[in-house]
């Protein structure tokens, strides 16, 4: 059964909060009512690359790997926890004709999308990360987070040397949603992100490091494929307008498939796409008092 778009099961957005977000939230609450003294604040940047996986990627693949930057602010408690805000930009796409399945070669649908997203996350430091310490020890730790994300996406399709919006034409019959059963999905929607990554403070105040971070999304729509191929009657223009040209693209390939009611994608699972690169930030920190050891507390 096509699950609409953007309207997700309240079922699976639970369950998804309560296993990742809580406990991590609660482990960062403690860690804020234990050291709220040691607050200091963290300004960076980041550029890297970004990927998409769903109906087109369905074998986790690589192969169109873009380019993708943003910007950040962290919030930094004590040794062991911290909260961060982004922006980010990224690319994806994918090409059916540009993998080595038979059957995604004959479907022929392809895709590109900007994305852009403001992701807050709380992040576990496993090792304890002291800028002022002079042990090295202290000055590097892996670490992981995860939050939130609201992202802003818009797919596009090239057709006869020409891009074109694909949300806006309804490929699976969105447009008339009485006939086709399927409604037309939101361009913004929410996702889970879950963030990995190692950070060193190369100097008191300055800090490099290396993140990545899968978004699980709650829509079926990146790459504007999902469900079945609609009836010709459900699309503006019917069989000879732009909307059927670019739903059902395997007769430029070969044999045509894409039969109504036929399967176009797999509606039970989300998309979801991935960043992931180099970071580079400054903490201003407060002045503080060394100890006899001549450690910052």
């Amino acid at each position: 059964m096509l699950i609409p778009p953007f309207i997700v099961s309240s079922r699976l957005v639970m369950k998804r909060f309560r296993n990742i977000f809580i406990p991590l939230f609660i482990g960062l609450l403690m860690l804020v009512c234990a050291s709220a003294k040691a607050q200091v604040h963290e300004f960076g940047a980041w550029g890297g690359v970004s990927n998409y996986f769903g109906d087109l990627n369905t074998q986790t693949s690589f192969k169109f790997v873009r380019p993708s930057a943003g910007a950040f602010y962290r919030y930094n408690i004590r040794y062991r926890g911290a909260w961060k805000t982004s922006i980010n930009w990224g690319n994806v796409e994918f090409d059916d004709a540009k993998t080595n399945m038979a059957w995604n070669k004959q479907r022929n649908l392809s895709f590109r999308s900007q994305i852009y997203d403001v992701t807050s996350i709380i992040e576990f430091n496993f090792f304890k990360y002291d800028k002022a310490s002079t042990k090295k020890k202290h000055h590097f730790t892996p670490y992981i987070g995860t939050g939130i994300s609201l992202f802003f996406f818009n797919p596009q399709a090239k057709y006869q040397g020409k891009w074109y919006y694909l949300q806006p034409l309804g490929t699976e019959g969105q447009n008339d949603p009485s006939y086709s059963g399927v409604k037309k999905y939101r361009l913004f929607n929410f996702a889970i992100p879950l963030v990995g990554g190692f950070k060193f403070s190369f100097a008191r105040n300055w800090n490099v490091g290396i993140e990545a971070g899968v978004r699980k999304t709650f829509t079926d729509y990146l790459d504007d494929v999902s469900g079945k191929y609609p009836s010709y009657a459900s699309l503006p223009g019917g069989s000879t307008g732009l909307a059927a040209a670019l739903s059902d693209r395997s007769v430029e390939a070969g044999e045509k498939i894409g039969k109504p009611g036929y399967q176009r994608g797999h509606s039970p699972k989300f998309d979801d796409y991935l960043m992931g690169g180099i970071t580079i930030s400054y903490t201003i920190m407060k002045q503080q008092c060394p100890t006899p050891n001549n450690t910052y507390r």
